[in-house]
């Protein structure tokens, strides 16, 4: 009997034991399991069951817990593809230099769009989920979605302000928007951007191509000052080009035809040389008092640099007038509100202008006008009729100005 207690007493050890064993070498096995879970959700073998119920309906936690993963959707793709992702960020950084940051709200809006479709797959997914795999990998889509969306909405007012520098002027106001706005309008900005940030590109190859500053490139806005016109006051009229000739003359103060048959108005500078009236755009007829002061204003120019007088006078309110949306043979009141820019550039640099390329000379600077188009003028004219906006910056670059214009002046 003594033996066989004993025999049961060791039997029952070694059962003991066993046990003890198994219950170790299954806690061992969670344990490795949780420590590779990083490489197991790497490699995707994460999406399966661990509730004995593959039903495709997972607990809070486990939810959770893909969704969570879903967010460090980047560090996956950047350690599985790292080539394609590394091809894929020098693009953007390219992409923004190329275009000086004009091309930023595509990205950010294209970032959201793709981010929130993606939760909306997810979310669909995960209700259809068959297996607990399929739906750990909706929750893990829907957080990859969640961290585009948070990304793009962190960097939509940067990406706004870098935009509206780069001549992107739907981008202009950032400062006053909140994550969510700047977002929407990024994506509202992204025609404009598109369109710029061609114009940039180009602008930015044909000065690296050339050694001539283009307008739109880099060179030509990198240390920018901008600033605004003085409000200078004009009556001004939209031309009338219907009609017949004596029609148009009579419709038309001040406008006569020249010996080849052009339509003109005075020019009080150079009496030989009368302004040329070209009747296939919109034309504003400046008219600053005497009945030979005149000037024609291009309608592009004219809605991005006057504005209504009277709001103006009252509440100094930049109502911008576009010559299209004027009646004819109305002589109204306007001010100019042009605003601009200027660049200090190094004596003999040459700029491609509107009227061919011109070179900076001793106290010139390189000025931009509202379309973006550059010129050379003087320091001193500069000064003479525009003033700086409110911003430390411009008026910075003001008193720099001063120092600009050559002392025998």
């Amino acid at each position: 009997m003594v033996l066989s207690n004993t025999n049961i007493q060791t039997n029952s050890y070694y059962t003991n034991s066993n046990i003890i064993k198994n219950e170790q070498s299954t806690t061992k096995e969670c344990n490795t399991e949780n420590t590779n879970w990083f490489k197991n959700w790497l490699d995707d073998k994460d999406k399966v069951c661990t509730d004995g119920n593959d039903n495709g309906k997972l607990s809070v936690s486990e939810a959770l817990g893909s969704f969570g993963k879903g967010l460090m959707g980047i560090v996956k793709s950047a350690i599985k593809h790292p080539i394609v992702t590394g091809i894929t960020i020098a693009a953007g950084a390219a992409l923004t230099i190329a275009t000086g940051g004009a091309a930023l709200p595509i990205l950010v809006g294209a970032g959201a769009l793709i981010g929130t479709g993606q939760i909306g797959y997810g979310a669909y997914k995960a209700f259809t989920a068959d297996t607990d795999g399929e739906a750990k990998q909706a929750f893990e889509t829907m957080g990859n979605g969640t961290f585009a969306v948070a990304a793009s909405a962190l960097s939509a007012k940067g990406a706004l302000n870098a935009a509206a520098k780069a001549g992107v002027s739907s981008a202009e106001g950032a400062k006053d928007m909140n994550a969510l706005q700047a977002t929407v309008q990024c994506i509202k900005s992204a025609p404009q951007a598109i369109a710029q940030s061609a114009a940039n590109i180009k602008g930015n190859y044909l000065t690296l191509s050339t050694g001539v500053v283009h307008a739109n490139s880099n060179a030509l806005r990198n240390g920018q000052v901008e600033y605004m016109s003085k409000a200078n006051e004009v009556k001004a009229y939209r031309f009338n080009p219907n009609g017949s000739e004596s029609e148009i003359l009579k419709n038309n103060p001040g406008v006569f035809k020249n010996a080849d048959g052009q339509y003109c108005i005075p020019n009080k500078w150079s009496p030989e040389e009368p302004y040329i009236i070209d009747t296939t755009k919109e034309q504003m007829i400046m008219m600053y008092g005497s009945p030979d002061d005149m000037a024609v204003c291009d309608g592009n120019v004219f809605k991005g640099s006057y504005v209504d007088s009277a709001s103006f006078k009252s509440t100094g309110e930049l109502n911008y007038q576009n010559p299209a949306d004027l009646k004819y043979n109305e002589i109204l009141d306007f001010t100019k509100q042009a605003k601009g820019a200027f660049n200090t550039a190094k004596e003999g640099t040459k700029v491609q202008t509107l009227e061919g390329v011109r070179t900076v000379g001793k106290g010139d600077v390189i000025a931009i006008d509202h379309t973006g188009s550059p010129y050379v003028t003087t320091a001193k004219s500069v000064l003479k009729r525009n003033i700086p906006i409110d911003t430390d910056a411009s008026r910075q670059g003001f008193e720099t100005l001063q120092n600009l214009i050559p002392k025998e002046e």
